[in-house]
């Protein structure tokens, strides 16, 4: 039995004018945090190795690796949360995507990233 495992995983979500870009490395355990504004500069944290488990426990729990590839919603919402993750590993690499619509345990990862910056999901400091 093969093991499902993400060794790199990239999250971009915006809304209301704003984006962030979340990169993950398994090799070097850097989370980067990338504000698409440019507003803020890049931030860059090394994780432990306790976060670095709990961040690939999360990946497995939220059973990233079966998000559908596009999530959508029948109501008309303007300016809401369009979201993108790209994730690859050792048995290939997908992408899933949305707009106002979510996966399953979508904001346990989406609050877990935000949290290691120090934010919550909602961009307050």
């Amino acid at each position: 039995m093969m093991k499902k495992q993400i060794n790199q995983i990239t999250y971009r979500e915006s809304g209301m004018g704003k984006g962030q870009m979340f990169t993950w490395t398994k090799a070097t355990r850097e989370l980067r945090l990338e504000d698409e504004e440019g507003k803020v500069s890049e931030d860059v944290y090394l994780l432990s190795e306790h976060q670095q488990m709990e961040l690939e426990h999360l990946l497995l729990h939220v059973n990233l690796m079966h998000w559908q590839p596009v999530y959508t919603t029948e109501w008309l919402i303007l300016d809401g949360t369009n979201w993108e993750i790209r994730w690859s590993g050792p048995n290939g690499e997908g992408t899933s995507r949305g707009s106002n619509a979510f996966p399953d345990k979508w904001e346990l990862l989406r609050d877990w990233l935000y949290g290691q910056f120090g934010r919550s999901s909602e961009g307050k400091k």
